[in-house]
């Protein structure tokens, strides 16, 4: 096999929510491959020093500071990445979640389904699908002009369980089911110039504010085939796959990353 097609080298990637995380676990992977990255993310404080540690690995990087629900933010993020490096090869959609870690970002409530307001429930679809919309919608053109591009969107294991959740899931795991079904529509929509595929992670372990306490970690660790949870760098090589030419017959998937769940 030639393993080059694992390279990035030469390419740029957008990354959202890029600056912590997940995100960040996929900056410093595209940049080990040699792609050039785009962060965009929030707080602005939370940029400097994602860009500063993928230039570290010897790419150029641009932290971008934008609210990816909103279209005329996308549309100057977008605009700042051609500016920067004249082109567009891969964008991996990691903004969302089930709670925003970003006090600049829209809060919504964790709860059972009849304790939700309409507007919490809406709020979910708009950090976790529409974003992804309106990015890739954005993006696309750009890759077709190119010939190819992938996109990868980042799903979760609680968009495809059938098992008992949580009340606190009610809205995300919809979200997240929603986002599974909309990138499959993408793949068939925008192929065959551009690939889409989606990641669906188990329980990951990420950075969150101080004094936030995680009982979930070690019941997710003790249910898993293997015994732990996920890492970033867990998500951040099957992100890689997905976008190189190594994957370039992978298409309409959604991949789970759990652990054996």
């Amino acid at each position: 096999m030639d393993l080059s097609r694992f390279s990035m080298e030469g390419r740029t990637v957008i990354i959202t929510g890029g600056s912590g995380g997940i995100g960040l676990g996929c900056a410093k992977a595209f940049a080990q491959a040699g792609a050039n990255v785009a962060i965009v993310g929030l707080p602005a404080q939370s940029l400097p020093p994602a860009v500063a540690e993928v230039e570290s690995l010897g790419v150029a990087a641009l932290g971008i500071l934008a609210d990816v629900t909103k279209s005329d933010q996308v549309d100057s993020m977008v605009q700042q990445t051609l500016d920067k490096f004249g082109r567009i090869d891969a964008l991996i959609n990691v903004a969302g979640g089930t709670y925003s870690r970003n006090p600049e970002m829209p809060q919504f409530a964790r709860a059972p389904l009849l304790e939700l307001s309409p507007e919490d429930f809406m709020m979910a679809y708009d950090v976790n699908v529409k974003s992804a919309f309106l990015v890739s919608r954005t993006v696309v053109p750009h890759m077709k002009k190119l010939g190819k591009g992938a996109i990868v969107n980042t799903g979760s294991e609680s968009g495809e369980l059938t098992r008992k959740q949580g009340g606190e899931f009610s809205a995300y795991g919809a979200a997240k089911a929603a986002l599974h079904r909309l990138t499959v529509m993408m793949a068939y929509q925008w192929g065959p110039e551009v690939r889409v595929n989606c990641i669906a992670p188990g329980t990951i372990d990420t950075p969150r504010p101080g004094g936030t306490v995680r009982p979930e970690l070690a019941e997710s660790a003790g249910r898993t085939a293997l015994g732990r949870v996920g890492t970033p760098d867990d998500i951040a090589g099957v992100a890689l796959f997905l976008a190189s030419d190594a994957a370039a017959y992978v298409n309409a998937a959604v991949i789970p990353v759990h652990g054996g769940n």
